[in-house]
């Protein structure tokens, strides 16, 4: 059976604490890699896929979000004022009225540099991720088909992006029982992936979308912004004392 990814939650909430100087005055997403903001090449390729409906849940420094509008019109916010006080479970929740249909949820800092990742058409909810003899990143491992053992650190596996694709079926499981994580001691400080890949992970048959490494790339720090793009060497907030 295929299933038609139909919309996209974008996760965009949190304060980028490891990119520090640049997220002072500017959140993450919202960061120009090479003059492209990070965000846009989420956007773009969701749009390129041919998915419109696209919801943004934003948090830290809300209202610079704003400024998508010009280039996005018809992208929606959601605020999440409990960015700071919890994990991204909060972001998740606070979009749980937009989760229905085929949707992709995908996170916000993600310099997507091959667009075809993401997809219109699919087989089932999937996860993306591409093979890697071992890391010490988050990732998962396949067995009979399916995305197991989901952790930080492992051989043998997947390294994962934080793109995914959840079917109306799963949509329906995860609104439920991200809820009742969330109600739940300590639910509020997890990362929403680990509702359908480890706490309720028998409710939900999760396959892997196996991209190639550099197809995506997550920038984690403000040495590998530097890195990617020089010209933020010497990079001062726009308020800092001189």
């Amino acid at each position: 059976m295929n299933y038609i990814a139909e919309k996209a939650i974008i996760l965009a909430a949190g304060f980028g604490s490891r990119m520090v100087p640049v997220t002072l005055d500017t959140p993450k997403p919202l960061v120009r890699v090479k003059g492209v903001r990070i965000i846009d090449t989420v956007i773009d390729s969701l749009l390129d896929a041919g998915i419109e409906d696209i919801t943004i849940v934003r948090g830290y420094k809300k209202e610079c979000f704003d400024s998508l509008l010009e280039k996005y019109p018809s992208i929606r916010f959601i605020d999440n004022d409990l960015y700071d006080k919890t994990n991204s479970i909060s972001s998740a929740r606070a979009a749980l009225g937009c989760l229905s249909g085929g949707c992709y949820i995908c996170e916000a800092d993600l310099v997507v540099r091959n667009p075809e990742v993401i997809m219109k058409y699919h087989v089932s909810s999937n996860y993306l991720g591409s093979y890697a003899r071992e890391t010490d990143d988050w990732s998962l491992q396949e067995i009979d088909g399916r995305a197991v053992n989901y952790r930080k650190g492992n051989t043998d596996c997947f390294n994962c992006y934080g793109i995914s694709f959840w079917t109306p079926e799963d949509c329906d499981k995860l609104r439920r029982d991200i809820e009742d994580v969330w109600n739940a001691p300590g639910g509020k400080d997890v990362f929403y992936e680990e509702v359908p890949l480890v706490l309720r992970k028998e409710n939900y048959f999760v396959k892997i979308h196996e991209c190639q490494k550099g197809d995506v790339v997550e920038i984690d720090s403000f040495h590998e912004l530097v890195a990617m793009d020089p010209s933020y060497k010497g990079y001062l907030p726009k308020n800092a004392a001189i």
